[in-house]
């Protein structure tokens, strides 16, 4: 009961019920659903279990988040709270888990809740964007994903999400819905007309396929270069018609990048320890060098500006670690002749995941959804609860 409790808020945290249906704001589904999923958890927890911050990067990820509050309070108090709310309510999923996906099954349903949700999303999109859509207008969706890059930030790791199921379940129907599931996001993803959305796809799309056990070769070559044809034809033309570019290059973010950056330098240079604030580079731009409002466009750029060097250091090692962790394993297990098992599989197409999340993360400026701090979340949990047992018992 527990689990479907915590199934059920992770689909209503990729489904944004509040955008959709305006009328339940005052209820607050997402904070309501995830402290009942906590409360339920409580109950029912396994007590033998290691403890949280045994994982070095479950440390990071709270270390990050009491740098987060600090810097926010040093503003005014108000602003520490709000900050302090959103960071509790992705501690409240991030927590759950770590501590609930105990086996392939369970990561199975989370991923497959955060893929139905964000359906919904693409579904939106596709009908109110891509059907009508014509050229200079690019492609967006609603709630945190209403800008074209956030829409494309989240399908990307949605899409390959949808790889993972594939690859893991048996059911040839079930693997041919998530395949189309997948191919529609991507879809979705071409009319963006974000340049970080198509490196995104091109990263999750070339290496899920690389990696599947359940495609031939030859099929294989033909998806790989159906990809980079419509990448490079579709999703290219749709970037090129943009009205605020000149060739693939030449808006205020692009143009402005260096100029940002070197912003944002001068922010921790002066405020090392906590930074300028969550929030705040925009505002605080001009005062450093910068331009006022044009963010850094570029996340982990933002995250050392914003809260200060170990604010930044905390985050760095949380969002990498996990994937210096999968080059590690790797070593264990071709040490052992072992192929592997499914729990490796898993590991390896989230670490895919997060990869594609960070290729479009690196030229934008992003670090407050949610999806990126659960795709660390399954990667400790498998790693913690799965991986290391089966690694012992060789």
């Amino acid at each position: 009961m527990a689990f479907f409790l915590f199934c059920l808020s992770i689909f209503i945290v990729f489904l944004q019920p509040t955008s959709i249906f305006p009328n339940l704001t005052p209820y607050q589904p997402l904070r309501n659903s995830a402290i009942i999923a906590l409360i339920a958890y409580i109950f029912s927890r396994n007590k033998l279990q290691k403890p949280f911050l045994s994982n070095k990067v479950n440390l990071f990820f709270i270390l990050f988040i009491i740098i987060q509050v600090l810097s926010a309070c040093q503003l005014w108090l108000t602003g520490g709270w709000e900050t302090f709310n959103l960071w509790l309510r992705i501690g409240i999923i991030y927590y759950l888990i770590v501590k609930s996906v105990t086996n392939i099954k369970r990561l199975i349903a989370i991923a497959i809740m955060i893929i139905l949700g964000s359906t919904y999303l693409s579904y939106y999109s596709f009908v109110n964007f891509v059907i009508h859509y014509a050229p200079r207008m690019r492609v967006g969706g609603f709630g945190w994903y209403e800008n074209a890059n956030d829409l494309a930030f989240m399908l990307v790791g949605a899409i390959s999400l949808c790889l993972l199921v594939f690859n893991l379940i048996k059911n040839k129907i079930l693997r041919l819905i998530f395949l189309i599931i997948a191919l529609f996001f991507s879809y979705n993803v071409l009319f963006t007309a974000s340049r970080n959305g198509l490196l995104g796809l091109l990263v999750v799309w070339s290496l899920s396929i690389i990696l599947s056990k359940r495609v031939t070769i030859s099929i294989k070559t033909l998806l790989i270069i159906s990809l980079f044809i419509a990448v490079f034809v579709v999703g290219r033309g749709n970037v090129l018609s943009r009205s605020d570019l000149k060739g693939l290059r030449g808006d205020d973010s692009s143009e402005s990048r260096i100029t940002q950056w070197k912003s944002a330098l001068r922010m921790v240079i002066a405020k090392p320890i906590l930074g300028v604030g969550p929030d705040e580079f925009g505002d605080n731009a001009e005062n450093y060098g910068g331009i006022r409002s044009l963010a850094a466009h570029n996340t982990l750029i933002q995250v050392f500006a914003e809260s200060g060097i170990l604010g930044g250091i905390f985050f760095f090692l949380m969002s990498f670690l996990p994937l210096y962790e999968l080059r590690k394993m790797t070593k264990i297990i071709k040490s052992n002749n072992s192929k592997g098992s499914d729990s490796f599989i898993a590991y390896k197409f989230l670490s895919i995941t997060l990869l594609g999340l960070w290729t479009c993360a690196f030229f934008s400026n992003r670090y407050h959804f949610y999806i990126l701090y659960v795709i660390i979340a399954l990667m400790v949990a498998i790693k913690s609860n799965l991986i290391d047992k089966e690694l012992l018992n060789e």
